[in-house]
């Protein structure tokens, strides 16, 4: 039940600066009628104020009515209110499932990124891996290059010194066997006649000259008759003569 200002201060051991005052101040809560008018709630005064003594007052029927409209409405604001609890709890729930269904696409998106990241570490691992052993055969390869190309200049170089030492073996014998047929030579002039031939000069000789004579005849039948190897003494008294 809703009352005026006026009545209030009739009714209730309060003056009229302090009604006013707990109004403004939000103590005493009042509403506005459709005329702009304040009411104030029987409730709310005796929340705070005690009744004048021999004041007007209605019946206790329509305090007990009052109380009884007053707690059906307390109740219909308490079961709105739990309406409205429970509604906000299965949001949050549902809410709350939502968040956990996404977390777990996450984390399954996360696991899956892992396990991807797992494996292309583990197959740049072993290209490395692999590069290491192909270097490690290039560099096996080069040494063994390298080895077959010393071995092929080694060999090359013992060619060319058994070419040399069977030159050497050949001149030998060439000389050798010049002495000993020089061992059959009249006198010097043979003997130098089969060195030209043995050095090479003599073809040299022939290749200057070509069909004309150089006189290698002449001087080397001269030098043998000045030279003999066999009696001496006689070859010297005609020279004398």
């Amino acid at each position: 039940m809703n009352i005026s200002p006026a009545e209030a201060i009739r009714r209730y051991d309060v003056s009229k600066p302090t009604l006013y005052s707990d109004m403004k101040d939000g103590k005493l809560s009042f509403t506005m009628d459709d005329r702009k008018r304040r009411k104030i709630n029987i409730a709310e005064l005796d929340r705070l104020y005690e009744k004048r003594a021999g004041g007007n007052d209605d019946t206790s029927d329509n305090n007990v009515k009052n109380g009884s409209e007053n707690t059906e409405l307390n109740v219909k604001k308490g079961d709105y209110n739990l309406s409205r609890l429970e509604a906000e709890v299965d949001f949050l729930k549902r809410e709350l499932q939502n968040r956990q269904q996404e977390t777990e696409r996450w984390q399954e998106a996360f696991d899956k990124a892992q396990s991807t990241a797992d494996k292309i570490t583990a197959l740049l691992e072993d290209r490395s891996h692999l590069s290491k052993q192909e270097e490690k055969q290039d560099e096996w390869k080069d040494s063994i290059k390298a080895l077959e190309n010393r071995i092929a200049n080694q060999e090359a170089k013992a060619k060319e010194e058994q070419e040399r030492a069977q030159k050497i073996l050949r001149q030998n014998q060439a000389l050798k066997k010049a002495l000993e047929e020089d061992k059959k030579s009249k006198g010097f002039g043979d003997t130098f006649e089969k060195l030209m031939i043995f050095t090479g000069i003599k073809r040299l000789v022939k290749w200057i000259y070509g069909d004309k004579d150089c006189g290698c005849d002449r001087r080397k039948d001269l030098w043998n008759k000045w030279f003999p190897y066999n009696d001496k003494d006689a070859t010297c008294q005609e020279d004398k003569k």
